[in-house]
């Protein structure tokens, strides 16, 4: 099948379809986030599609540095604390004490960057790791300056350090890459939607439209029945009887949401493109369905929207590229 990068040419179809009275007429059979995507698709078919984007993991790739500096740091605090206990003299003693201070500091300090990393506060990551890099030095410092020459963690600071500064980097392009795609979709309908969808494509770059459609289905499927497991849970755990029959509602929904999708696959091994977009189209849906059961005449949001949010980004996904391999 077509590669990403032969999406830019479904592109300029796609606009002229986009404005017809015909898509217009049938606007109401699809989901919102559907067609946002479809409206938006040749920016992001575009941000997908740049060279200067990288579809590299820069997260990914950032974490495991600073796990493995983790690992070097509490390597080097059990090497002091082993020196410590065989130290007899007063200002070597006192430059390892110092060191086991700034060690234990730095690994916390990277510890922290995981989590700012993890909750995308990009500047508070690097400002940790900065601040561990420079307890290493001290440790350094404090040897040059009790006894004029350079402590026995020289060689293992070094590796640290360099562990420390290739997070930094990856980071730093993790930073970039993001300011590039959220740049590119910020004249579109939705920009989060934009962002979410030009992710995914760049995730998978390496996957022809067939392998992105039965991708984007596959994690389709994973959220719906995530989504399913957690209303079993609050089955169990709920004691309000009319919330009780809504989720009750919503689980024989999302049921039958996960069934259609599943049915989908099969289509799509077959490449019947047009039942394999029935079936995820039908499953959405389902999951509307069950929040308009929660929001009754007092429009009271669901406790599932948040996940029936990502679940209808990962169907409109599906649906727009299962449209493309139906035009191939």
């Amino acid at each position: 099948m077509g590669s990403l990068h032969g999406l830019l040419s479904f592109c300029f179809v796609l606009v002229l379809v986009l404005s017809s009275n015909h898509l217009t007429a049938k606007a109401h059979n699809k989901s919102t986030n559907q067609i946002k995507v479809e409206a938006d698709f040749k920016i992001i078919a575009e941000l997908a599609g740049k060279n200067s984007i990288p579809n590299a993991d820069f997260k990914g790739l950032a974490k495991l540095a600073l796990t493995k500096a983790i690992s070097n740091g509490n390597v080097i605090c059990q090497r002091v604390n082993s020196l410590l206990l065989k130290s007899s003299d007063m200002y070597t003693t006192r430059s390892l004490t110092g060191c086991s201070t700034n060690y234990k500091d730095a690994v916390g300090l990277i510890n922290k960057s995981l989590a700012a990393l993890d909750a995308k506060k990009y500047g508070d990551a690097k400002t940790c790791i900065t601040d561990a890099l420079a307890n290493s030095t001290k440790c350094e410092d404090r040897f040059e300056e009790l006894l004029q020459r350079k402590s026995p963690f020289t060689f293992m600071k070094a590796k640290f350090g360099l562990l420390c500064l290739t997070g930094l980097k990856h980071i730093n392009l993790l930073v970039q890459k993001e300011r590039l795609i959220t740049e590119g979709c910020s004249q579109t309908l939705d920009k989060e939607l934009c962002i979410y969808t030009v992710g995914f494509f760049l995730e998978n770059k390496g996957l022809g439209l067939h392998g992105l459609a039965k991708l984007a289905v596959e994690k389709a499927l994973q959220d719906g029945t995530r989504i399913h497991n957690h209303i079993s849970v609050l089955l169990k755990t709920t004691s309000d009887k009319c919330v009780l029959k809504k989720l009750k509602s919503c689980s024989a929904f999302y049921l039958t949401a996960i069934g259609k999708i599943k049915a989908s696959l099969p289509a799509l091994d077959c490449n019947r493109y047009g039942d394999a977009s029935t079936w995820v189209g039908a499953a959405i849906g389902s999951a509307e369905t069950c929040e308009g059961v929660f929001a009754g005449k007092s429009n009271k949001i669901s406790p599932l929207t948040p996940m029936k949010i990502e679940f209808s980004k990962q169907v409109s996904i599906s649906l727009v590229v299962i449209k493309k391999l139906a035009g191939n």
